[in-house]
């Protein structure tokens, strides 16, 4: 008798009672399968386990998350009930049914048409943010890798599937990790996967998401593949590249593992600000030697750097490459034409500076210093009737006073655009600045050399308003420029799935001018 459930056989929810019919199989793993099921009429998934010599443990497992009640993050795909058959033994747990919008993130590292640089921060945040709230509840994951985080850039939404893994920070576990994502100490087995552990399977993750490729792997790693004879087990070499002897490619003090000339890693590392890769830098030279929460990259970390690095976009006018405004590098270069690239229009408020090219939105964050990231308060729009210049449009239900540089104080009323120029802004009870380098080289932009103030009053033919600046996410004009090679590294999605519990769920969504 087949030990796994079919299509047709109905389960039995063991708190709820209710009836779950199995339907087609969706997903399969070494210890379980996923099915699509209906509850009530209504789509969801079940995930049934394998028999094993694990079961007591597994069913301990989740009854423990089921105990919990609701996800501490709406990212994680949380179990609803056990489930069990009168036809076939054992157990299993029905979920939410993952909507086909979500894709691995090799799978979108490897399309052709890259999303924006905005979009794969707020990807990179969005993951940030829901592992620190399960961390927040004495909770670690276990095994953040490609095979467990699916991605939405369209909605800017993440998910996290195989919670099954999850479990009390350095409890005992059933799964380790995912052989090059799993922290070193973890390797050598000299610590059960816990926060710590997580933290570093995580800055390996934004690593992939950013940059393209591993951390870890370059040049040494790369000659360690090279033998005479018999050929070492994988096993072995991941333990020796990713634990007893890492080293970050981009390691400061020791170049022996930097990537081959001519790897696109090179050119994607190039591209961040300094400050952003101070980070990774950190996570993968003290962050492999001291495997604490001093030691490693922390969420509160990651989420600053990730706000900083989406609010510094500014793509090159005059080829429009993607690229960032680095205060740190007054001699950028663009990487595609190769030209200076021009200080842009910055506006300062309370909860950071935001670089004024096209697509950017002003958030609630930015004037409250709140989580509200997807609360738009006004967006960047091009300026309508000359090139290069961009305008401020208010989304608020606020009147905004401005008071530009050698001008009268002035109103913005709601919708209106205001032209970006030096001036302060009083946004009702929040001041921003707006900073306008008043000489630089309007050559490397690829622009013509205009006045920089215009008369507040000037009426300015509207251009449709487009809607999508209303949709977190949204590619918004400016926003994608060119990139660099579009393809993943092949490596890149290749990974060694340590023996545990696993199985994967992947489906194949205007008023006057001032």
């Amino acid at each position: 008798m087949d030990p796994l459930i079919q299509p047709g056989q109905t389960l039995r929810m063991e708190r709820g009672q209710a009836a779950v019919i199995v339907e087609d199989r969706i997903g399969e793993g070494g210890v379980g399968v996923v099915h699509r099921a209906r509850l009530n009429g209504a789509p969801f998934a079940v995930k049934w386990y394998r028999p094993g010599p694990f079961m007591e443990e597994l069913r301990k497992s989740i009854t423990a998350l089921l105990q919990r009640g609701r996800p501490p993050h709406k990212s994680f795909v949380w179990p609803i009930d056990l489930v069990s058959s009168s036809q076939v033994p054992g157990f299993g747990y029905v979920m939410p049914l993952l909507e086909p919008r979500f894709h691995s993130l090799a799978h979108m590292l490897n399309q052709q048409d890259q999303p924006s640089f905005r979009v794969v921060a707020t990807l990179g945040r969005e993951l940030v943010e829901a592992f620190a709230v399960l961390h927040a509840t004495g909770l670690c994951y276990r095994d953040i890798s490609f095979g467990n985080v699916r991605v939405d850039p369209d909605a800017c939404e993440v998910a996290i599937i195989d919670v099954d893994h999850i479990g009390p920070d350095g409890g005992q576990a059933l799964v380790k990790g995912t052989g090059k994502f799993m922290a070193p100490e973890v390797l050598r087995d000299e610590a059960l996967p816990s926060t710590v552990t997580d933290l570093h399977s995580l800055a390996v993750f934004l690593f992939y998401m950013l940059m393209h490729d591993h951390p870890l792997e370059g040049q040494r790693t790369d000659a360690s593949y090279h033998w005479e004879g018999e050929r070492p087990p994988e096993i072995d070499l991941i333990v020796q590249n990713f634990g007893e002897s890492p080293l970050f490619v981009f390691d400061p003090a020791d170049p022996a593992n930097r990537p081959l000339p001519g790897e696109q890693v090179n050119l994607w590392w190039s591209i961040y600000p300094l400050s952003f890769r101070r980070v990774f830098t950190q996570a993968f030279t003290v962050g492999l030697r001291e495997a604490s929460l001093s030691g490693r990259v922390i969420e509160s970390t990651w989420r600053r750097a990730l706000l900083s690095l989406h609010d510094s976009v500014a793509p090159c006018p005059g080829c429009g490459a993607a690229a960032f405004y680095d205060q740190e590098r007054p001699d950028q270069r663009c990487w595609g034409c190769h030209q200076p690239l021009p200080v842009p229009s910055r506006l300062e408020l309370p909860g950071g500076t935001l670089v004024l090219s096209e697509g950017a939105t002003v958030t609630s964050h930015h004037l409250y210093r709140d989580r509200g990231y997807r609360q738009t308060r006004a967006v960047v729009e091009a300026h309508p009737g000359r090139p290069g210049r961009v305008v401020l449009r208010n989304l608020t239900d606020k009147t905004w006073t401005v008071a530009p540089e050698g001008e009268a104080p002035r109103r913005v009323p709601p919708s209106v655009r205001l032209g970006v120029r030096p001036m302060a802004i009083d946004f009702g009870g929040v001041q921003g600045r707006i900073v306008v380098l008043r000489h630089h080289d309007d050559r490397a932009a690829g622009i013509a050399r205009e006045p920089a103030r215009h008369r507040a009053d000037q009426v300015v033919p509207e251009v449709p308003r487009r809607a999508d600046h209303q949709r977190v996410g949204a590619e918004l004009g400016g926003d994608r420029g060119q990139f660099p090679c579009r393809a993943a590294a092949p490596r890149a999605h290749v990974h060694l799935k340590l023996p545990g519990v696993g199985g994967l769920v992947e489906l194949g969504e205007q008023p006057a001018f001032q």
